[in-house]
């Protein structure tokens, strides 16, 4: 090393060591000790803090030692306390997260450190991750939990209602966090002690602790400095126009109906323009009008803590970002004016001006912000965060219980598997319900498709909030291949279901197209059972053949009347036996010919009469035997002539009478033997020319004559 830095730091040293930090203004301390070993005193403090902000507090430190190493120093934990008036302490805690060099002067070294709450270290970590059925301090500790500094108490009195789904996306911890507690109102202070800080998470700003000490008010004394009484020197108040009124609405598709709130300010303005702040809370924004109504509130409670606000100076060392205070001995106090305010923000500048030496005196001057305590101060949305927004599309997969494969809700919701999620098991757990678009939908009427477990899915964000995801489509991968491999089916489009549960790709419904020239053709296929409706009339078109299969039985019902027309021929095959019953009357008309062919028996039975008209010749074949039995009479009428030919015997049977009435002539003409028989007379004619009569008594009688012929004619002969 150079002899003259030598000499310099010695110099340096040797200064240094009539400095004592117990009785000067500032001191700092590592309250782990884990510093570096090299003597550092503060010299100068540059403090800022406020209600639910990092707090930053720039130390200027002087060493001896010009080679403290900066990554000794970065990221330990440091206080510096400031001494208050009464001898109490304030510290000033927090984390190195910056820390250089910045030069030299007279023999001692000067460095800039900057100290920061452990909160800073959440701006360091980004995420994507989901938190299901939890409230936001639920959700404040599960985060808290992952950073061992983080030291935080929640002192939350209203609603802090269960949240089913919250989306942490693409952002750090810090700006997450904030945003759901600015949502709420809450806001958030830092307590110091000499080893650590504290943020206290809170909902009610009027309920602020005091400020530290015996006391608690701040005089207000127009010669307040560092060598007279703490106090105000400076006291000014502003006012700034705002909204008049706060309006929301919303829209939950469990009521659709859009829910609207309106409610006005009580921050009293004078006469200005009256002007409404109206904002769309989004889907689910909130659950009914008096959830709404709460969270205008408190938009409107941050809109009226910023309409009026007040600044002071001085050198009060009991300021603190947080706490309350009475402003005392100001000449408003005289005019009954409320003079109770909580500080918002404070800015404080210290110096133990070592380099001047062990006598130099000491200074602390600070400006704060207020606001009136009984006014609620809430950050308000924005305050410290960003919100997130997704106006993009991303693609999720399906998921639900084991051994599921269709797992849905009564609106038709699935849940999702989103790919940046690193904690997801591809469950049911792995997501809220997610509502999906159909190309049609109304009151019990439209289209729907539940997409199955396994698919992969388009999501899209309501409003860009990643907390309202909606499923719009869905799209094939490797996993999930279209139905007809492509592209050698590119001409075919359709629908291809699938079986469930443990279908094959063979196990479905279908309805598929064809468009290939030439080859045109619609595919209809039912895995099991297919049921048509037709509530009015159905036609149907056949440009060429039809083809119908049935491996089993067909069922035919028509209430009412049924007309076919065959334009040619018909052929109908059946296998087995064929019943046809008609309850009234049949017609049949047959414009030519007619074949009816029995391969064994027919019966026919008629339960009335029969009326049979031919128009020409009617020819009857029986192969062996014909009976006919006609329970009354039978008649037969011929129109010219009759025939009847008999090959081998007629027999006739008369149960009493029989006429014959022939108009001309009767010719009977009989092989060999004609015979008639009554009783004991019988009459017979052989062909041999003879004709025999006999019978118990004969008579011939002739009204006028009566011959007999013949060569020999014997009379009653003897023996």
């Amino acid at each position: 090393m150079d002899t003259n830095v030598n000499g310099a730091l010695g110099a340096g040293f040797q200064l240094l060591s009539r400095l004592r930090q117990h009785n000067r203004l500032l001191r700092l301390d590592f309250p782990n000790a884990d510093g570096p070993d090299a003597l550092m005193l503060a010299n100068r403090l540059d403090a800022t803090e406020g209600l639910s902000r990092d707090f930053r507090f720039v130390v200027e430190v002087i060493s001896n030692d010009a080679n403290i190493a900066l990554k000794d120093v970065q990221g330990k934990m440091a206080t510096v306390e400031l001494v208050r008036e009464d001898g109490s302490l304030r510290y000033f805690n927090g984390y190195v997260f910056e820390f250089r060099r910045d030069g030299s002067d007279g023999g001692l070294v000067f460095y800039h450190m900057v100290l920061m709450p452990w909160m800073a270290y959440l701006r360091l970590r980004r995420d994507n991750y989901l938190f299901h059925n939890m409230t936001v301090a639920e959700q404040t500790q599960e985060i808290l939990a992952d950073y061992p500094v983080a030291t935080a108490q929640l002192q939350i009195t209203g609603d802090d209602p269960e949240v089913t789904f919250a989306c942490q996306y693409d952002e750090s911890d810090y700006n997450y966090l904030h945003r759901r507690w600015e949502q709420l109102g809450w806001h958030y202070r830092y307590e110091h002690s000499a080893d650590g800080h504290t943020l206290v998470l809170s909902d009610d700003s009027v309920q602020s602790p005091p400020i530290e000490g015996a006391r608690t008010d701040i005089p207000f004394q127009s010669e307040a400095g560092s060598n007279e009484d703490d106090g105000l020197a400076g006291w000014t108040s502003i006012r700034r126009l705002v909204p008049a009124s706060v309006a929301l609405s919303s829209f939950d598709f469990k009521k659709p109906r859009p829910v609207a709130v309106d409610l006005p300010s009580i921050n009293e303005q004078g006469d200005v323009l009256r002007m409404e702040s109206y904002a769309y809370a989004g889907a689910f924004g909130f659950k009914d009008r008096a959830d709404g109504e709460a969270q205008a509130r408190i938009r409107s409670e941050e809109i009226e803590a910023n309409g009026k606000s007040f600044e002071g100076f001085g050198n009060d060392r009991t300021a603190q970002p947080g706490r309350k205070f009475t402003l005392s001995t100001h000449f408003d106090a005289e005019l009954g004016a409320d003079l109770d305010f909580l500080i918002v923000e404070a800015h404080h500048t210290a110096s133990n001006n070592l380099q001047d030496g062990s006598d130099a005196a000491s200074h602390y001057a600070n400006r704060i912000t207020c606001s009136r305590i009984r006014v609620p101060w809430r950050p308000g949305r924005g305050y410290n965060s960003t919100e997130p927004k997704i106006y993009g599309l991303q693609t999720a997969i399906v998921v639900g219980p084991p051994g599921e494969e269709i797992y849905t809700d009564e609106y038709g919701r699935v849940r999702v598997q989103f790919h940046w999620d690193r904690v997801g098991q591809f469950d049911d757990k792995s997501s809220a319900w997610v509502r999906v678009a159909t190309a049609w939908s109304g009151a019990n009427f439209g289209m729907t498709s539940v997409p199955r477990i396994g698919s992969e899915v388009i999501i899209q964000f309501l409003d860009g909030n990643p907390d309202r995801p909606l499923l719009t489509g869905m799209v094939p991968n490797a996993d999930t291949m279209p139905p007809w491999p492509l592209p050698a089916n590119k001409t075919q489009s359709g629908i291809l279901s699938r079986s469930t549960p443990g279908g094959a790709y063979e196990n479905a419904n279908a309805i598929r197209f064809e468009d290939k020239k030439g080859s045109e053709q619609l595919w209809l296929h039912a895995e099991k059972d297919q049921l048509t409706e037709v509530e009015h009339d159905e036609d149907k078109w056949v440009g060429n053949d039809r083809r119908k299969t049935i491996d089993r039985d067909e069922n035919s019902h028509i209430k009412r009347d049924r007309t076919e027309q065959v334009g040619r021929n018909e052929k109908i095959s059946i296998g087995a036996n064929r019943t046809e019953d008609v309850a009234k009357n049949e017609t049949i008309s047959i414009g030519e010919n007619r074949t009816e062919d029995v391969g064994a028996d027919e019966n026919v039975s008629i339960g009335g009469s029969r009326h049979v008209v031919i128009g020409k010749v009617k020819t009857e074949t029986v192969a062996l035997a014909k009976m006919l039995t006609i329970g009354g009479a039978y008649q037969t009428s011929v129109g010219a002539g009759m025939n009847t030919t008999v090959a081998l015997m007629q027999a006739e049977e008369v149960g009493l009478s029989k006429t014959v009435v022939v108009g001309q002539k009767i010719l009977f003409t009989a092989g060999e033997e004609f015979r008639i028989e009554v009783g004991d007379s019988t009459f017979v004619m052989r062909n041999d020319g003879r004709i025999e009569i006999s019978g118990k008594e004969v008579i011939i009688r002739g009204s006028k004559k009566v011959e007999v012929h013949g060569d020999d004619v014997d009379i009653n002969p003897q023996g």
